[in-house]
């Protein structure tokens, strides 16, 4: 079947007010109570219509997944790899946006129903780009891609990770100070931090002789 432009635009328009309207509903009941005919009430579309472009709940939600997928593809492709790897605000930033914008998608399907194997999307979306970057930028032998993607990267990914499952409560600068002391300095940061306390607390010592 030969689509118009129109066409195109129409269908597009039909497939927004469906996602739209579960996205609406989500913000009213649990997604276990939400049917097909309260998704198709709420849109202003016949049953019909919305089984010509979603076979199923299911499917709706998928099309919300790619969409914040395409969205991650797009902030990481558009971002320094330097940021990311140094745990900078402005990578941090990009993505607390990101998220903000779909947060009632993250808030009740991600957050509430523990939706698992989506952050595993995530991750893995995340880690083949990352490691595209790094072999573009480095140029490192692949025996060696692996153990360097799991110190520099795969650790900044786990964070972002709890930091999202989390709710993205925790505040986007502390985060990134911690990881850009990491990145620069390793634990040594933190460990000279802690001797130093160490020795002050010993010099506050009372005298034994």
């Amino acid at each position: 079947m030969h689509y118009t432009k129109r066409d195109d635009f129409r269908i597009a328009k039909s497939k927004e007010k469906i996602i739209n309207a579960y996205l609406s509903l989500l913000s009213e009941k649990a997604q276990s109570k939400i049917t097909v005919k309260d998704i198709y009430t709420r849109a202003d579309v016949d049953k019909s219509t919305l089984y010509r472009h979603f076979r199923s709940i299911n499917e709706i939600e998928s099309e919300i997944e790619e969409s914040v997928l395409k969205k991650l593809n797009h902030l990481i492709d558009n971002s320094d790899l330097n940021d990311f790897l140094m745990g900078r605000k402005s990578f941090l930033r990009a993505l607390s946006e990101m998220i903000n914008n779909d947060m009632l998608f993250f808030s009740k399907v991600l957050f509430v129903n523990q939706r698992i194997e989506f952050v595993e999307k995530i991750d893995t979306r995340i880690s083949n780009k990352l490691k595209d970057a790094l072999r573009a930028h480095t140029g490192l032998p692949e025996k060696y891609m692996d153990i360097v993607f799991t110190f520099a990267v795969a650790g900044r990914i786990a964070v972002y990770r709890k930091w999202i499952m989390g709710g993205c409560k925790e505040d986007i600068n502390t985060i990134s100070e911690v990881l850009e002391k990491i990145s620069s300095s390793g634990f040594d940061s933190f460990l000279s931090n802690k001797n130093k306390e160490d020795q002050q607390s010993f010099n506050q010592l009372p005298s034994l002789g």
